[in-house]
């Protein structure tokens, strides 16, 4: 049997699908960035895969557990589902090489510029690494997806969505 592979958009979280707030600790510090409802539900019906791939140091550095984060990406999804979008997945790193503290104070693969969290996407979800795009706000988050060989884009400050359409026409 054929698999047809998919085609995804990886997303970072902060400063792309919600602000930047440092560090996110609890689901009131969540606003989500101008445009992304639409922008979103255009990819999603463009048949791709959303699937946010962030560094989540928080946990590492014991301003809040696993279970907190899992919170907070559970509220993430629902207020994105209100809107009929979907998020496949979410990966996230809670390591910090210098400010981690225990177990997590380690340099991993995963924390961006590292591209083990995009490399487990690919393969848990069959993606098509030629037609999958990643967009980030951070020049960690374009490495990431350079040495993945996803093609690449920081959001644009003025309008997610016009610079979305322009690249899937």
């Amino acid at each position: 049997m054929i698999r047809f592979k998919n085609k995804a958009f990886f997303l970072d979280r902060d400063g792309v699908i919600i602000k930047d707030v440092g560090y996110l600790t609890s689901e009131n510090q969540v606003s989500f960035l101008k445009n992304i409802f639409k922008t979103l539900r255009f990819i999603q019906n463009k048949k791709y895969l959303l699937i946010i791939v962030t560094n989540q140091s928080v946990v590492g550095r014991k301003l809040i557990s696993k279970n907190k984060l899992s919170k907070i990406h559970i509220f993430i999804k629902k207020k994105l589902k209100i809107r009929g979008i979907n998020i496949n997945d979410i990966f996230y790193c809670p390591h910090h090489p210098a400010y981690g503290k225990g177990i997590y104070k380690i340099k991993c693969q995963c924390r961006k510029p590292g591209n083990l969290m995009l490399k487990k996407a690919v393969k848990k979800w069959n993606v098509d690494i030629n037609k999958s795009f990643m967009i980030g706000d951070k020049i960690t988050d374009k490495i990431a997806a350079k040495k993945t060989n996803i093609k690449f884009f920081f959001p644009s400050k003025s309008n997610l969505f016009k610079q979305v359409k322009k690249k899937l026409k």
